[in-house]
């Protein structure tokens, strides 16, 4: 029984902290359909000054995301720029078990007797978010906005497969029709 209850313990603690959120925006007044060509720009808030690799695999899957979605990337006169953020921060979650014993009385009383506890326990785990801006050049006007948050974990090829989900998540109708 204890077991049992640990097991479903960890099981929630995995289901509350990892759902992934992807939302994107984008300005409905653009012709996307107009756009050919993207350049990846660097932001002064991406991963790169502290996580370098994570930095390189970010980008890896945007620029993945925009040649999939049929544009060229080009070194000058881009019909896009984009560029991401990324931030973490710990997040805080609280977590209560309750448990019970009941009993009925012995030869059919109607007594019975139960006792009950419950105990709650906080759980910081660290959340990543990032941010995925697509701007149109000539008008130098965003055009198209996807937000990725997830949970992060101490294993790299765990985070990767986040960064590349999430993402793919993300460019999975640009460009909006």
């Amino acid at each position: 029984m204890k077991r049992l209850t640990y097991g479903l313990i960890g099981l929630a603690i995995l289901v509350g902290c990892s759902s992934m959120s992807v939302q994107t925006d984008f300005s409905e007044d653009i012709d996307f359909s107009a756009f050919e060509t993207f350049k990846y720009e660097e932001s002064d808030k991406s991963l790169a000054a502290s996580s370098p690799l994570a930095h390189q695999r970010v980008v890896a899957a945007i620029r993945q995301g925009m040649t999939g979605a049929g544009l060229t990337e080009v070194e000058s006169n881009p019909d896009l720029y984009v560029a991401y953020y990324g931030a973490t921060n710990e997040q805080l979650q609280f977590q209560t078990t309750y448990m019970g014993v009941g009993g009925r009385g012995r030869w059919g009383r109607r007594g019975s007797v139960g006792v009950a506890t419950s105990s709650t326990r906080a759980v910081s785990y660290e959340q990543g978010t990032l941010v995925i801006d697509v701007w149109e050049t000539e008008e130098n006007q965003l055009v198209w906005r996807g937000v990725v948050t997830d949970t992060l974990s101490g294993n790299p090829d765990h985070n990767t497969d986040k960064i590349n989900r999430g993402v793919a998540r993300a460019f999975e109708n640009f460009p909006p029709s």
